[in-house]
């Protein structure tokens, strides 16, 4: 499911939509298989329609190993993601230590306690 947004992060939801719609024709497909191979509800007849799906998600997942990317595609980035540097070259920023930070003395620990009314 986030394979879309990696190959292609500016049209991930149409890719999605599409891929989505796909799969849902293969699930309204595979309830009319199953109704041809189950003709009597015993366990036979199901290992059969087991066996059959396990055979083409195996053979999908071979595909995509063979095939698949998650590397993004250049037409398919936003504006500010292309001029936008590789974070592999850049170091990171040290920020300076903050020197202002007020330290809690004697004397503030007095002036800043709660006096109250007797």
């Amino acid at each position: 499911m986030v394979n879309f947004a990696d190959v292609a992060p500016a049209y991930s939801s149409v890719i999605f939509a599409v891929g989505s719609t796909i799969a849902t024709i293969g699930a309204i497909g595979s309830n009319f298989i199953a109704g041809l191979v189950i003709k009597r509800p015993i366990l036979e007849d199901w290992r059969i329609l087991f066996i059959l799906f396990a055979i083409i998600y195996i053979i999908g997942g071979i595909i995509f190993l063979l095939f698949g990317s998650a590397v993004p595609r250049k037409w398919a980035m936003f504006n500010s993601e292309k001029s936008k540097p590789s974070e592999e070259g850049e170091a990171l920023t040290i920020l300076p230590p903050q020197t202002n930070i007020p330290l809690m003395t004697e004397e503030t620990k007095t002036t800043q306690s709660i006096h109250l009314p007797e």
